[in-house]
């Protein structure tokens, strides 16, 4: 029985901490986190067993990662380029200009063509405002995308909305410059 347990938390160690991605990776890159997940969520079972709650909770943090594969890249999808998934905004505004709506467009067609594509729209805002108020802000921006994406006909079903209001920047810095930059919604898939 403790062989069992010895070898058990062996295979854990070695999925949990061998399938982690290397440090240095940009967004989208090396792993994805669903298959991460699903290993630890196999390791954790694997170690406690199935039929008690450690078993449980470890297959549920893999389901857990699993589910959105938050940050992978679709091959062939529109977001090829970072610029092309990023919707710029005005200061203090949630309106989206007519560049913007072009990009939301060819995301729409490619979110229509593959129904089962799920997309994270995530808000920004620059660091001027109270936390709380940028949170709100971050929402509403990524709200305005989400909106326009289901005039387009896309489902609700296919995204999720986050808001890290200024916790996220693109740009340090206090030049305007760097704060247009930080004033975004991002399309993540």
């Amino acid at each position: 029985m403790k062989r069992k347990q010895a070898l058990g938390l062996i295979l854990f160690s070695i999925l949990a901490f061998g399938c982690s991605s290397p440090y240095g990776l940009e967004e989208g890159e090396g792993t994805a986190p669903g298959q991460d997940g699903g290993f630890n969520g196999y390791g954790d079972g694997a170690t406690y067993g199935n039929n008690n709650s450690f078993g449980r909770g470890g297959a549920g943090t893999g389901d857990y990662y699993n589910d959105p594969q938050y940050g992978v890249n679709v091959v062939g999808g529109p977001q090829s380029a970072d610029k092309d998934r990023i919707i710029y905004f005005s200061y203090d505004s949630s309106a989206i200009d007519s560049r913007s709506e072009a990009v939301i467009r060819e995301h729409a067609k490619y979110l229509r063509a593959h129904p089962q594509t799920r997309v994270v729209l995530e808000g920004h805002t620059d660091e001027r405002g109270t936390r709380e108020y940028n949170i709100g802000l971050g929402e509403r921006r990524a709200y305005s995308v989400k909106e326009r994406f289901v005039a387009a006909g896309i489902s609700p079903q296919q995204m999720r909305v986050l808001s890290y209001g200024e916790e996220r920047p693109a740009a340090f810095g206090s030049s305007e410059e760097d704060y247009a930059k930080n004033r975004r919604a991002v399309i993540v898939y």
